[in-house]
């Protein structure tokens, strides 16, 4: 029972200590740079990503995503929070596996981050990514598709630009 404690704890601070700090700049497969490590354009090439399954138990709701066309993104559930952003829960399906994200969007102030990534929605939810705070979608198409698709699908459109 200790040896399980322990194996428990040292799992906990380890995580702890990965997630901790300032996620370094990264460069996606595409070449453009992400300064927090969270990548939703290939998330389904990642470690995160597994094997799709034969059937899916929520199948979704696809959201066009013309700056993606290699991935297929669903919309699986979205709620409001306590503070009036929307928190969405999305698969990507790409070459074969799927990955999850739990994402926030501000629609009136056109903000978005990612909460959380995992193979599973069990552990999207509880998994946090250290995506950084809310911030803007300009220039970022992917997310601009996302949050457009969240926001009208929680019926408070995208605020224009």
């Amino acid at each position: 029972m200790i040896s399980k404690t322990l194996a428990l704890a040292l799992a906990g601070a380890t995580l702890l200590a990965a997630c901790s700090g300032e996620q370094p700049a990264t460069t996606t497969s595409n070449g453009a740079m992400v300064d927090n490590g969270v990548s939703l354009r290939n998330l389904g090439e990642t470690e995160v990503a597994v094997p799709k399954p034969e059937q899916l138990t929520v199948k979704g709701r696809l959201i066009p995503t013309p700056s993606d066309p290699t991935s297929r993104h669903f919309l699986l559930r979205e709620r409001k929070a306590v503070g009036g952003t929307i928190i969405a829960i999305l698969r990507q399906e790409h070459d074969g596996k799927v990955a999850y994200a739990r994402t926030e969007t501000d629609c009136g102030k056109r903000l978005f981050h990612v909460l959380g990534v995992g193979p599973n929605r069990a552990l999207v939810e509880t998994n946090v990514a250290h995506d950084g705070p809310l911030r803007p979608i300009k220039g970022l198409p992917l997310r601009e598709e996302l949050a457009t698709y969240v926001c009208a699908a929680s019926g408070t459109p995208l605020a224009k630009t």
